[in-house]
């Protein structure tokens, strides 16, 4: 090749390099990089990639349609005056990783990351305290696979750490059976309680 061609190619090429340079110092910065650098925040390619397009629509609706239709019976079997019934709550809200683990650490990290990146389809909330009571998981098909299997027995075995009772099947009338049956003897636990500190405070 001659090298008058190349000169030419390598000239032309550092051109075009220049010129996009420049146009895109002058190009507007998106409304979120402004917002960001207003902020103080580095940009980083994240932020340049939300900034460039949009990614993200609302779902439809937040559960399933069985699991629309669970929580509607659950409605009816559960009393709503005593009990809050919370779906989808991440199992990271609702057990912590014990003091001995120290916090941040590597340990802490990897346990953190398992629990946060799974669900319980409902969690029971006591409306007069707001204490978590159980988490509650409706089994499908999906269940079956390999990795929802590691899932499931991890899971148990957190909750069975946190000494947070996790009620489990894949029947829905058999599971809304099984929570009404706690939930009662919950309350009867609860009142036999009641009584003991009236009668001590008496």
């Amino acid at each position: 090749m001659n090298a008058g061609v190349v000169v030419f190619i390598v000239s032309l090429l550092a051109l075009i390099l220049l010129l996009s340079c420049v146009l895109k110092q002058k190009r507007p910065h998106a409304p979120l990089i402004r917002r960001l650098r207003e902020a103080g925040v580095r940009v980083g390619d994240t932020e340049q990639l939300m900034a460039g397009g949009v990614f993200w629509e609302r779902q439809a609706q937040l559960m399933t349609d069985r699991e629309v239709h669970f929580m509607q019976g659950l409605f009816r079997a559960v009393d709503m005056r005593r009990w809050y019934l919370c779906p989808q709550v991440r199992v990271a809200d609702i057990v912590q990783i014990t003091p001995r683990v120290r916090g941040r650490s590597r340990t802490w990290w990897k346990l953190f990351h398992m629990a946060a990146q799974w669900h319980c389809d409902v969690v029971i909330v006591d409306r007069r305290t707001f204490r978590v009571v159980a988490a509650v998981e409706l089994g499908d098909a999906s269940h079956l696979k390999k990795s929802r299997c590691r899932r499931d027995i991890l899971l148990d075995e957190v909750m069975r750490q946190a000494g947070m009772p996790l009620l489990r099947s894949r029947d829905a009338r058999e599971l809304q059976r099984m929570i009404r049956d706690f939930l009662t003897a919950l309350e009867a636990e609860s009142g036999v309680s009641d009584a003991i500190t009236q009668q001590k405070a008496g």
